[in-house]
């Protein structure tokens, strides 16, 4: 079991917060959704060995949803935190 915070740009009405909660529960292997929708942070619980955060992450942006970019993707990385 794993666990990953996604965060969305920008905040979430009720209404989108319900559907990215659909959009992840649909996806095999995740066991848990939990959204704070004044921040657009989204941390999903997930059995590893059935998705990955990539998986997670393409559905959502899939579903309509822009997240922010993980640190360092698409060669954007400073290199001042030692890539982490």
């Amino acid at each position: 079991m794993k666990s990953e915070t996604l965060q969305l740009l920008g905040a979430l009405d009720e209404a989108a917060a319900l559907n990215v909660a659909r959009v992840l529960n649909a996806v095999n292997g995740v066991s848990k959704v939990v959204i704070a929708t004044a921040s657009g942070s989204v941390n999903v619980d997930f059995n590893n060995d059935a998705t990955s955060k990539q998986e997670l992450r393409a559905v959502l942006q899939r579903a309509g949803f822009s997240l922010k970019p993980v640190h360092g993707e698409g060669g954007s990385c400073c290199g001042g935190c030692g890539g982490s």
